[in-house]
């Protein structure tokens, strides 16, 4: 894994930190610092730029004063404060902005401060230095403080991070020269001290997180377990790495179990774990390194954020003048193999004369704050919030994503609105000439802000855009000034007349002031006299006027359909009384279907007498009049339709005289007469008795025996099928067809009869022998129905001999319904004859004079007929 060598860069302003465009890298992304000294240089963007995960701004205030005299040296980072050694040996305390807190600015040193650490509480803090003095600082108490002297350079230092509770024994260690020492407090308020490495090579960079605590040696990484007593694990620097003396190695705890270390440019990730197995005087814990990887620059600190990893780097490789490049911020993710997430070019001062060991970075987990110290600088890192996501999208032009974001996050937003960043987006798509977008936009961002709206429509008047923009103006509940519309109106009346057509037709008429855009209208007329769209236009507001006669005359002026859909919107039927042919001249199918929709407002008379002038027009209305249904034409016109229909359309007369019956057919019968109306005459004269004319038609006119036939068989008149046979016995295939299709309606014999003996017919033989096959095979019919009938007859007859032969139970209780008395009695002197019925109720027979009918079932309407009678002998 390796780092991109060069970056584009800007310089850092005084004070302030931000971020700019700059070359992306894979899955990275490029913040740096802005000053008018330098301008930044841009690389081509091969891949998409990533968003930065973090955002820097540069710790002032009394920090920028401390260090124009002095130069840091070491930094300890605590909630409360900061602490920051210098190369004066001065401690200087400060606050989270860089602000000194002067009561506790100690000259503890004489010379430079190697190392300052700081307990979890926040009351202790020590350091060392190059002049041999440890010093342990309280901040609210002198107790349990210390100042004395190892007699030789104290290279790093760590206090115990329960330092400040009780009975924790007031422990810190020491690195001087090749020996790492516990400094414990015993009894009697007396020191002793443990030497718990040596030979190892110089001993430096102590961090003690916890129960274990860490340092660096010439040999690699020791980790120490403070509560068992035992170096636990040895980090072994890697082959061919770099003196820790040039490029100091690192070490990053996130937690007491997990710690990231550096050697060079090579990075180990390790965690502190149970064995699972353990023998004698081995210890409970031991380190695991789980993963590794080198860069192409030195890393010069390590930090976790949440679940990514920090790293501090500086390029090894050197401007061509021999100064040193900026360091770089970098992000990976051990989730995804340690992918780099992006990368963050920092300007720091006089970075050009630094080197790797004169950074450090120093990190707060909880608060997520990250201080990168350099000897003239000190820059604090954080998480970047919801509005730096926001305005990297926008200054990436990822507007659609930032307007999205901004809804779903607005309660977390400070800096930026929906609105406002809709309004930003709105400007760019102007500025870009996507204005149908622009157009789109302003429904989403403006609602029902009247204001805002008519300032977004200026700046479209500005860049002629408004017929972009009016399909999306607001038309409903909020409406805006009629100015605005009549402003769109007039734009495109000059530019764009169908535009301006459908529009009028589109938004209500108490949008704009109607007269002052028919004025318009009308002027424009005046250079355009023949524009027909202007002219449909002046009458669709003349309608909005309720001025519908000058509407009506345009549109008919014009000759356009658009008449018909403004008499049926209002109700215009008295207007058009007298421009009924003007209708169907214009469009024939519109003004019918009109005329028929409305009978009530257009009665028939009425459309009859106007078109009474044109019997074509008066055609077409009367047969779509009586197509739709023959009850909506006056039966007055029928016989005018007959005429008509002779006229233009003959084909349609014939079911037309079938169905009606309110014609005059001696008039009809003339008519189709006079037009040589043959199949028309039959039906007439049949319809009116005159049946003997209508064959005499069919036989001599059209020639056509089987048409013959079917009439005769039609009207079944003996004296027609006498007048048939007659005219076809001379006539051989006539007596074919008479002789294949009468034998069920007449007897063949008179026929066979009165044909001339010596008459040669085709084809006789096989009609005499199917007629006699068809007689025989009626005859055998009329035998099995006969046999059938007679079976049906005697069953039935069997069946009401046993049911008539049985008895009918009446019991002693039995009284008559009539009389009320028993219809049984044992005295021979009272008894009566007795009628029960098939319902089994029981009457006196003098009790039924008159009838046979049983009242009880008459009234529960359950009669019935059969009776048998019962005489008392």
């Amino acid at each position: 894994m390796s780092l991109p060598p060069d970056l584009p860069h800007c310089e850092v302003g005084e004070d302030t930190l931000s971020s700019i465009d700059g070359s992306s890298m894979i899955g990275s992304s490029v913040s740096k610092y802005i000053t008018d000294s330098e301008e930044s240089s841009t690389d081509s963007e091969e891949e998409e730029e990533a968003e930065p995960k973090l955002k820097y701004e540069r710790l002032s205030a009394d920090l920028k004063a401390i260090l124009k005299k002095d130069v840091a040296s070491c930094l300890a980072v605590h909630n409360k404060f900061l602490i920051l050694g210098s190369h004066w040996g001065v401690i200087h305390l400060l606050d989270a902005m860089g602000n000194s807190l002067p009561s506790r600015q100690a000259q503890a040193h004489t010379i430079t401060v190697n190392q300052v650490s700081v307990d979890h509480a926040g009351e202790y803090y020590a350091s060392c230095s190059d002049d041999g003095r440890v010093v342990v600082t309280g901040l609210y108490t002198d107790e349990n403080t210390h100042n004395f002297n190892m007699e030789k350079p104290v290279k790093s230092i760590a206090i115990d991070p329960i330092y400040a509770r009780a009975n924790s024994g007031k422990r810190f260690m020491t690195g001087v020269e090749d020996k790492l020492i516990l400094h414990e407090k015993v009894i009697f308020s007396r020191y002793k001290q443990d030497i718990l490495c040596q030979g190892e090579g110089s001993v430096c960079n102590i961090k003690w997180r916890g129960r274990f605590a860490a340092w660096v040696t010439d040999k690699g990484v020791r980790v120490y377990d403070v509560v068992e007593e035992k170096t636990i694990s040895l980090i072994q620097k890697p082959p061919n790495c770099p003196a820790n003396q040039s490029c100091p190695w690192r070490i990053g705890w996130s937690d007491q179990f997990s710690l990231v270390v550096s050697f060079g440019d090579t990075v180990k990730s390790c965690t502190v774990k149970k064995r699972t197995t353990r023998g004698e005087n081995v210890p409970e814990y031991c380190v695991e390194v789980v993963h590794q990887f080198t860069l192409d620059c030195w890393v010069c600190g390590l930090a976790r954020l949440d679940d990514l990893l920090v790293v501090l780097a500086t390029p090894k490789k050197i401007h061509k003048d021999g100064k040193q490049k900026r360091p770089q911020p970098i992000v990976f993710d051990p989730a995804d193999s340690y992918r780099l997430v992006s990368t963050d070019l920092l300007s720091i001062r006089g970075h050009e004369e630094h080197k790797p060991k004169d950074y450090q970075l120093e990190c707060l987990t909880d608060d997520k704050h990250y201080f990168i110290m350099s000897p003239k600088d000190i820059v604090l890192g954080k998480p970047r919030d919801q509005d730096d996501h926001i305005e990297w999208l926008l200054d990436h032009k990822e507007f659609e994503v930032a307007l999205e974001q901004s809804l779903k996050q607005q309660k977390y937003l400070k800096k930026y609105s929906y609105l406002g960043i809709g309004r930003k987006y709105l400007d760019f798509l102007l500025k870009s000439e996507q204005f149908n977008e622009a157009g789109v936009l302003c429904t989403k961002i403006l609602g029902r802000d009247k204001k805002l709206w008519q300032e977004e429509i200026f700046k479209f008047a500005q860049l002629k855009q408004l017929k972009v923009i009016a399909p999306h103006l607001p038309c409903g509940d909020v409406r805006l000034d009629p100015a605005v519309y009549e402003m769109v109106l007039y734009d495109f009346l000059k530019t764009d007349v169908e535009g301006f057509l459908n529009f009028i037709r589109l938004w209500s008429s108490d949008l704009y002031n109607l007269s002052a855009v028919v004025n318009v209208v009308i002027e424009q007329l005046l250079i355009q006299p023949d524009n027909a769209t202007l002219l449909r236009s002046l009458a669709t507001l003349y309608s909005f006027q309720r001025k519908y006669d000058k509407a009506m005359a345009m549109y008919l002026k014009l000759g356009h359909r658009d008449v018909f859909t403004l008499i049926r919107q209002h109700r215009l039927f008295k207007a058009i009384h007298d421009k009924i042919l003007a209708l169907l001249d214009l469009d024939q199918q519109a003004s019918l279907e009109l005329f028929l929709d409305y009978q009530a407002e257009l009665p028939p008379d009425l459309i009859c007498t106007k078109l009474a002038s044109n019997q074509r027009q008066m055609f077409l209305y009367l047969d779509a009049l009586y197509t739709q249904d023959k009850g909506s034409c006056p039966g007055k016109y029928h016989g005018h339709l007959v005429r008509l229909y002779a006229t233009y359309a003959p084909g349609k007369l014939l079911k037309f005289l079938k169905k009606s019956d309110e014609y005059p057919m001696a008039e009809a019968l003339d008519e189709c007469t006079m037009r040589g109306m043959t199949p028309e005459k039959i039906y007439l004269l049949a319809r009116m008795g005159n049946t003997r004319a209508a064959l005499e038609l069919i036989m001599q006119e059209l020639v056509d025996v089987e048409q013959a036939v079917e009439f005769c068989k039609e009207h079944d008149d003996s004296e027609l099928w006498d007048d048939l046979i007659r005219y076809s016995l001379d006539k051989p295939p006539f007596i074919i067809v008479l002789l294949n299709n009468v034998g069920t309606h007449i007897d063949p014999r008179m026929l066979v009869e009165r044909i001339e003996p010596g008459l040669e017919i085709p084809g006789l033989r096989a009609s005499l022998i199917q007629i006699l096959r068809d007689y025989k095979l009626q005859v055998s019919l009329q035998e099995g129905c006969k046999k059938i009938l007679v079976s049906d007859c005697y069953s039935l007859l069997c069946r009401r001999v046993r049911s008539a032969a049985k008895g009918l139970h009446v019991t002693s209780t039995a009284v008559c319904p009539v009389c009320g008395v028993g219809v049984l009695c044992s005295n021979p002197d009272t008894m009566q004859d007795l009628v029960v019925l098939n319902c089994r109720h029981a009457y006196h027979a003098a009790c039924l004079v008159g009838g046979r009918d049983c009242s009880v079932c008459c009234q529960a309407g359950q009669y019935n007929t059969h009776s048998t009678y019962y005489y008392k002998e």
